[in-house]
């Protein structure tokens, strides 16, 4: 069966990875199999209009939606624009609903500044994503959480964590064991050469580059959580209902957020394929990862809520009983635990604004998924 991806990103740049995208595509003879949905957003230059009409004429079935065609898009499937702010990455949410509408096999999310690999084939990689019952090696932890870092080869002697690992679970003997099982991979994380993906803490005072992969992907057992980020990630269709890219840039006990709209969505949409008795790999393929200028001072200032509020819902979400047989179910069913359990958590971060916060989170999940219903028909 020949399946069909779509690659979904947003940018506020020229995107020039696309040409590399179109290499690697092109090579392996997948031009027919991909459609890619690049966002625009108010800031987007005019060339990556330009850009995107290039390809599309060497064979890249490309969609670039003006900001008018992507609130017809919305209007459409029965979204208010209002549910999609400009001016920021949660602008990704419409390629997704895009590529779930048209009926993609799986859907692949990268960032503009992550370069497919020429001796890798992109999409086959990620296409685990559509088999059922693979062999793979397992990972669990005494800790309950895996270090995807561990799995690359850095410049730096110590420990680097990735972006939205618990700072709980940090620096413990984590007692890593494997097996070999059959497995249905629902989602794939793919990892990054040069710059890795950390936070910006990590970054101002322990920077590292990643010097090569250790070579094999695993699978993370029931004991072996991650954080799971939007640069190289793909999901079976199905997953799509349970993977919303939750809104940012609000202040949280006075603390403006950002930079954590992937990592929240990342550990639901996780929960979700556990829930259900999917699997989610780790590892290829790999992208250069060339990170666009950041100011890190910023970045972790802007991260610090974030981290706060994670420390309290990473120790409460493996537990969290979701119930429901599909992905939307058990969504939905995770939106409703997820009000009842900020009402618990205590702690300076935990002012009414943040509850009220995750409150409206709920409320927009349960709003996603009412969109992903209409798609689909039910």
């Amino acid at each position: 069966m020949t399946l069909k991806a779509s690659i979904v990103l947003t940018t506020i740049f020229d995107p020039v990875v696309l040409e590399e995208y179109y290499k690697n595509f092109k090579d392996n003879d997948h031009l027919e199999e991909v459609q890619v949905y690049l966002i625009p957003d108010l800031r987007t230059p005019s060339e990556a209009f330009k850009r995107c009409e290039n390809l599309s004429k060497k064979g890249l079935k490309i969609t670039c939606p003006t900001i008018q065609e992507q609130e017809v898009f919305l209007a459409k499937i029965g979204l208010p624009s209002i549910f999609i702010p400009y001016n920021s990455d949660n602008r990704r949410n419409i390629g997704y609903l895009m590529a779930f509408s048209d009926g993609s096999d799986f859907i692949i999310s990268i960032d503009d500044d992550n370069y497919p690999r020429h001796d890798e084939d992109f999409f086959a990689q990620h296409s685990v994503v559509c088999n059922n019952k693979i062999e793979a090696s397992i990972v669990n932890t005494d800790t309950n959480w895996f270090n995807i870092c561990s799995m690359l080869e850095l410049d730096r002697l110590g420990t680097t964590y990735p972006r939205g690992f618990p700072y709980f679970a940090r620096h413990k003997v984590s007692n890593e064991t494997f097996h070999t099982a059959e497995v249905n991979i629902h989602m794939n994380a793919g990892l990054w050469l040069i710059d890795p993906d950390v936070d910006g803490i990590s970054w101002l005072v322990a920077p590292a580059h990643t010097i090569s992969f250790k070579g094999k992907s695993l699978v993370l057992g029931n004991k072996a959580w991650s954080p799971i980020n939007t640069q190289n990630t793909s999901m079976r269709r199905d997953v799509i209902p349970s993977y919303y890219f939750v809104r940012m840039n609000y202040p949280l006990a006075g603390i403006p957020i950002d930079r954590y709209g992937d990592i929240f969505s990342g550990y639901f949409s996780q929960a979700c394929v556990r829930h259900v008795n999917g699997s989610i790999r780790v590892g290829t393929p790999l992208t250069d990862h060339k990170r666009n200028s950041h100011n890190y001072m910023k970045d972790a200032a802007n991260e610090w809520a974030c981290i706060m509020v994670l420390e309290d819902i990473l120790s409460w979400l493996p537990e969290a009983k979701l119930s429901g047989t599909s992905y939307i179910e058990a969504y939905e069913s995770l939106s409703y635990l997820l009000e009842d359990a900020v009402e618990s958590f205590k702690g300076q971060i935990w002012t009414d604004a943040t509850r009220g916060y995750f409150h409206q989170m709920a409320y927009y999940i349960r709003r996603w998924i009412k969109t992903c219903k209409g798609i689909e028909g039910f």
